[in-house]
């Protein structure tokens, strides 16, 4: 009897260690993503800056559009856990939003050009998956 007492108190001690020990994941799952935006607009815009030749009237502009949207991005983040439909329905918004400025800033073929660097699924290497998706 003293050794079923004995086993069934260390399994109870190591169910309560894992279950405190590893991080639970209703809190990591709520935590919003942090974004250096300024830093990460500017990686945007050299990168198209690369690739689109921009002009350095374009740049600065460009830079504002890209600033915005990452914020706009940023504050419907916590959506995407609560509420998928609502935060596709503004990711789709704002998309178009994005589009609807670059479109006069950029001449047509640099409009074509960037619409031909979106890469083919989200990648955390690729900083231009952030204007995409």
């Amino acid at each position: 009897m003293k050794k079923l007492f004995t086993a069934g108190l260390f399994m109870a001690l190591a169910c309560c260690y894992t279950a405190f020990a590893t991080p639970s994941s209703i809190t990591t799952a709520f935590q919003a993503p942090t974004m250096n935006i300024e830093g990460t607009a500017s990686s945007i815009v050299s990168k198209l800056d690369k690739s689109l030749k921009l002009t350095d009237a374009q740049k600065p502009r460009l830079l504002n559009i890209v600033t915005s949207y990452l914020r706009q991005k940023v504050n419907i983040q916590p959506l995407q856990q609560s509420n998928q439909k609502a935060y596709t329905t503004k990711m789709n918004s704002m998309q178009n939003g994005l589009h609807a400025k670059l479109k006069p800033l950029l001449t047509l073929s640099q409009y074509t050009e960037f619409l031909g660097l979106k890469p083919k699924t989200f990648d955390d290497t690729n900083v231009l998956s952030q204007l995409y998706y």
